[in-house]
């Protein structure tokens, strides 16, 4: 499998707006486990259950309506963006990486208009986690109303 995060498309042969079911296959097929989580987001204003599939390369995968919407990784995986931002690296080199990257104080995260966040680790300054979504999770309405 690519080790590759494509912002907006996915890693490898996992595929934004993918079902669960060949995901889960597809896992399967790869022998890679995996537990499932559903989160009934009843708070929300439009309360649609996400599915969360935690994998043990790393990989973690939320799905709406039967559809994958954003995957992000943590510290078991070794791949790296398009530009060579990876999981370790100092948060320095990352936003040298891509300029575009700016710190949001109210998600206390780094945020790039290309497609992706970091979370940062803030008592050794390197990247802690590496999120891809899809186009529509830049617009918070958009994305809310689940027509993608």
């Amino acid at each position: 499998m690519s080790k590759v995060l494509i912002p907006f498309e996915g890693i490898g042969k996992y595929r934004l707006y993918q079902t669960v079911e060949d995901t889960v296959s597809m896992l399967q097929e790869d022998g890679d486990s995996f537990v499932e989580e559903l989160w009934l987001n009843e708070d929300l204003t439009n309360p649609v259950p996400w599915t969360i599939i935690r994998t043990a390369s790393g990989m973690n995968m939320f799905f709406a309506k039967n559809k994958m919407f954003k995957i992000y990784v943590d510290g078991v995986f070794s791949g790296t963006l398009p530009n060579g931002i990876g999981i370790g690296m100092k948060m320095s080199d990352a936003v040298k990486a891509d300029a575009n990257i700016k710190y949001d104080d109210w998600e206390e995260d780094w945020q790039s208009p290309d497609g992706y966040w970091l979370e940062d680790d803030p008592s050794n300054d390197t990247v802690l986690t590496i999120t891809i979504f899809i186009r529509e999770l830049l617009n918070d309405e958009l994305f809310e109303k689940y027509n993608w």
